[in-house]
């Protein structure tokens, strides 16, 4: 009975309500007229903890005077192999071996607190009012850049058991000599200096950290609009 009682209910209600849909030409369409807009933040967060670690609502946390008291942007990688960039230019090979550009260690976090995204009008090409969308960007609210780049670069090459940009070689010792009483060079294995010590093997890296200041608007529009019925906009 109930079910019965609530078909009839759902059928008066479809009856009783009506709606009619219209089209516009293009006089009607140039004519109207709104507003509205959004504000946005973007973080693009890379092998650091605050991309690991879901629970975390920003980048860093404060104190009461503004200065970052805990930052949560170090480098977080569960194996180094694992946060790496390769690619073979040119399809490069040694032998039937293909050889790698390996960069080590990405990192990096990039956020845009806020930025807004709003509709706005111009006049185009033809002298005529047209429709744009507008991003605006403030100067108080930058892009931050936070260790943003990669450890190191190594040219690596497959060999039989193992991929080129799998290889974990990493600096522990290295082939020293002295000379003996007759100017003759005597080998032996050294420890690398701390400062490498432990790093994987490469030669260089890239590390950036800062904040980029942006004040203004960016409006895109068609510039080949002229609000005609045939036109594209």
């Amino acid at each position: 009975m109930l079910n019965k009682s609530l078909s009839a209910a759902l059928l008066l209600a479809a009856g009783v309500c009506h709606a009619e849909l219209s089209g516009l030409n293009a006089q009607e369409m140039q004519d109207a007229r709104g507003q509205g807009g959004a504000d946005l933040s973007w973080t693009l967060s890379l092998n650091h903890r605050y991309a690991n670690d879901m629970s975390l609502k920003d980048i860093s946390v404060r104190d009461a005077q503004g200065k970052v008291s805990q930052a949560f942007y170090s480098y977080d990688c569960v194996r180094d192999v694992q946060c790496r960039f390769a690619f073979s230019p040119n399809n490069h090979k040694d032998g039937d071996n293909q050889k790698w550009l390996v960069f080590k260690q990405i990192q990096g976090t990039i956020q845009i607190e806020q930025f807004s995204l709003a509709g706005t009008t111009i006049l185009n090409k033809d002298g005529n009012p047209q429709t744009a969308m507008k991003l605006s960007f403030l100067d108080d609210k930058p892009l931050k850049v936070r260790n943003l780049g990669f450890a190191n670069l190594s040219v690596e090459t497959d060999d039989a058991s193992l991929k080129g940009y799998l290889k974990e070689g990493k600096y522990s010792q290295y082939d020293a000599y002295t000379l003996n009483a007759n100017g003759d060079k005597v080998y032996s294995r050294a420890d690398v200096p701390a400062f490498d010590q432990g790093a994987e093997k490469g030669f260089m890296g890239l590390n950036m950290h800062g904040n980029m200041h942006i004040s203004g608007d960016l409006k895109i529009f068609s510039y080949n609009c002229a609000g005609t019925g045939t036109s594209r906009c």
